[in-house]
């Protein structure tokens, strides 16, 4: 077995050869579960890795990559082996990154990438207000566009990047999406910082990391993004 203490494996893949995956995992010595694992082995994508995080948060992950796409997963699958052997002698540290919790309602989400606003309809903007509470109060009263995308470090190369965030390793970043009736360029603001989004008109989605249960809200609703308390972990070797 693992002489690290982490024995209980579990893999998160949705790729034709995951069996081989976790063959190549159990010949290690580790034990494969589905429940309460001591790491978790994700292979495949980026949205795989975000998948995992959601299922398994906090769990240190070794994010191997399927295809060179994956901007996430830094290790390749055909290194298992060494990588798992490594981790059996110690030779790894974990790499934590801030995660955001958004609050709305009763719900409560969780988001190692981004939160975002989206208009329901595409075929009409969404007009929302955003405030930044970080000391000083920073508000925007009336945007109109496609919506807003709050972003994590870790996140910033994702969609906050094909929006035209530039990445960044501290705070969190805020983005409009095609905004209609003002140019502000993206900015980061603290990790403290409480950010609020209410709906003026239209309908829209509140959207966390790839999560396809998306949240309805209409006009006066409002939700806040603040850094969570959970952090994500992450396997790296030495």
């Amino acid at each position: 077995m693992a002489e690290s203490g982490l024995k209980r494996v579990a893999l998160v893949s949705f790729e034709d050869d995951r069996d081989d995956v976790a063959s190549a995992i159990s010949r290690e010595g580790y034990e494969l579960v589905e429940k309460s694992p001591e790491l978790v082995v994700c292979y495949g994508g980026d949205g795989t890795v975000l998948y995992s995080e959601r299922v398994f948060p906090g769990v240190p992950k070794l994010c191997l990559r399927k295809h060179a796409g994956c901007k996430t997963c830094v290790y390749d699958v055909k290194d298992l082996p060494t990588l798992l052997g490594k981790i059996k002698a110690g030779k790894y540290r974990l790499l934590e990154e801030m995660k955001l919790v958004m609050s709305f309602k009763n719900y409560e989400r969780h988001a190692l990438n981004e939160v975002q606003l989206h208009n329901r309809n595409p075929a009409k903007a969404i007009r929302f207000s955003l405030s930044v509470q970080n000391g000083e109060l920073r508000t925007y009263e009336s945007v109109v566009g496609d919506g807003v995308v709050i972003s994590t470090p870790f996140g910033s190369r994702a969609y906050y990047y094909s929006v035209g965030g530039t990445p960044f390793d501290e705070g969190i970043g805020i983005a409009f999406n095609n905004p209609h009736n003002l140019r502000v360029k993206p900015f980061v603001v603290d990790e403290n910082s409480v950010i609020r989004v209410r709906v003026i008109r239209e309908e829209g989605y509140i959207i966390v990391d790839n999560d396809e249960n998306f949240i309805e809200v209409g006009k006066d609703d409002e939700f806040v993004v603040r850094k969570s308390k959970q952090k994500a972990r992450f396997v790296v070797m030495e």
